[in-house]
């Protein structure tokens, strides 16, 4: 059928619109950033931080429908690099960014947080798959914008 994008699951809607608002928040920091807007960074990060609650409804059930490994090890990452995100930026608040062997790590688990989000997304419907990844690609985009004269700067 033509529309059966539309037919999802609620538990693969609540995850491909929580990985959508995921990237979201992720543009909103970047964004927040470059102008410079620390409260707003905070409230961008808070609420990407919070979106583990549908995630881990969506993971119980993911669990209870016995999906394959690879989603369960997705969501893994999904949920380590939450956990690295609330225990370095709101808990401990290091500067890990400040340096590359401490920030490299990050961006890598950040990255396959993000991809995991992406590979999900297109085992549920490559439509939906598309939305998270055209999502993933204004983080993309927004990071450069962060970082546009930065690094121009330094070479």
């Amino acid at each position: 059928m033509m529309f059966d994008f539309l037919r999802l699951d609620l538990f693969d809607l609540i995850f491909v619109m929580t990985a959508v608002l995921f990237n979201w928040c992720i543009v909103g920091v970047f964004i927040a950033q470059k102008k410079g807007r620390t409260k707003l960074v905070r409230r961008f990060g808070s609420a990407m931080l919070l979106l583990v609650v549908p995630l881990t409804i969506v993971f119980a059930n993911y669990v209870e429908e016995q999906r394959p490994l690879w989603i369960m090890v997705y969501f893994g990452f999904i949920f380590l690099y939450i956990l690295v995100e609330w225990l370095l930026d709101y808990v401990f608040k290091i500067d890990f960014r400040a340096k590359a062997i401490t920030h490299v790590p990050y961006i890598i688990l950040e990255y396959i947080a993000l991809f995991g989000f992406i590979g999900i997304s297109f085992a549920i419907d490559k439509t939906w798959g598309a939305l998270v990844s055209i999502s993933f690609w204004a983080v993309l985009g927004s990071l450069i914008y962060l970082y546009r004269g930065k690094l121009i700067h330094k070479f």
